[in-house]
This record gives structure tokens, sequence and C-alpha cells, in this order.
């Protein structure tokens, strides 16, 4: 299990050679690097035969006392009205039971409590499936998807959101047990949010709560 954890999580968060990362060069070798201290937007076109576009940032996730990195995608199609957030985990190192939250026919579906700064809470609901996550990752995860209002979306791409953190809340599917808990800081860079989301039609265009 050791080696199956390091193997996926180092190829959960290598660098991908052909996305763009909205971020100054930290390295001094004209690479970014992305830690969930620094964030920023990697942008990809996961899939080659697929026109989805995504933003993914990484945080850190939290569940019975175990802490390990998560990622998050914003995504969505050209010329499309919706557009969704994926949360990324691996399981097996948080000790969290996923199968209730697997499927369409799921027992459970959340639901995610989504939490910007100081906003209130929106919650949403989340169906979950496990994926190769594109082309830039090897190995399987986790991911739970919702769809998300555009006016949330349009406040993550104004300037009131950058370096806010957000906190995702999924509640258990066992009465009485612990939400798994996700935890990013938006970057303070938010131009490659902002190129994704400009190809669905009437996110950017949302008035921010």
């Amino acid at each position: 299990m050791r080696a199956f954890t390091s193997t996926l999580f180092a190829a959960l968060f290598a660098l991908p050679l052909h996305a763009d990362a909205q971020a100054g060069d930290a390295s001094g070798f004209g690479a970014a690097i992305i830690t969930p201290a620094h964030p920023v937007w990697l942008l990809e076109q996961p899939y080659a035969d697929s026109p989805k576009l995504t933003a993914r940032t990484v945080g850190v996730s939290a569940y019975g006392g175990f802490h390990v990195k998560a990622s998050l995608e914003i995504s969505c199609y050209p010329q499309n009205p919706l557009a969704s957030l994926a949360l990324q985990i691996a399981p097996q190192s948080l000790g969290f039971d996923s199968d209730p939250f697997e499927g369409k026919d799921a027992s459970a579906n959340g639901p995610l409590r989504v939490t910007t700064g100081t906003r209130a809470s929106i919650e949403l609901p989340v169906n979950g499936v496990w994926t190769d996550g594109g082309a830039f990752q090897i190995g399987t995860l986790f991911v739970l998807s919702a769809a998300v209002p555009p006016a949330e979306l349009a406040y993550w791409l104004s300037d009131a959101s950058q370096g806010q953190t957000l906190t995702l809340s999924l509640a258990p599917a066992t009465a009485g047990a612990a939400p798994l808990t996700a935890t990013f800081v938006l970057p303070e860079n938010n131009t490659g949010l902002n190129k994704i989301l400009r190809a669905c039609r009437g996110v950017a265009s949302a008035t921010p709560r």
C-alpha cells in the first residue's frame, strides 16, 4: 500500500509538460514550483479527444487524523453554460470509505459544503467515480464532482477571492461519523481560471453574491 500511495501522489502532483501554469518562476529554470503553500491554476486539456478544459490547483485533504494532498479542478466545455468542480482524493491513504459515494446509484451524495473565506457556505450534491485523471496523471483517483452555481464561480474570478481559503466538507455516509475535508488557498493570480471559464458561456458574466 505504501508503494502504491507514493506512486499515486508522485503522479498526481507532477508538473505536466504541456500545461499552462499561471505563476512566477520560483525555480530559476523557467518552471513554477506548485505546492499548497504557493498555489497556482494549472491549465489542462486532459483528454486529447475531448474539448474539455480544466483549471487545477492543489491543497490538503483530511480524514480520521490523516492529512494528504488533494487536487481541485474547475472544468467546462467550450460554449457550454455549465461548469463543475472535481475534488480528487486518495481514499486509501485517508482511511476513507468511498464506496457509498460511487456511481450513479450511490447510496450517498453528500452534500459537499463549499465555503470561501467568510462567505456563506453553499451545499452541493456530489457524485463519485474512480478515474485515471486524464493524460497528465498516472494511477487511479477517486473524484467527487458537483455542478457549481455561476455566482460562486464568478466570485472565485473576482479580485476579492484571491488568497482566500476554500474549504470543502463532505458529509459522511454514516450517521455520526466525521466529515472528510479538503482545504485550498485560491491562487492570487486567477488569470488561468479566467481563461478556462471565459470559454463557458454565461459563467464569467455572472454577478458575484
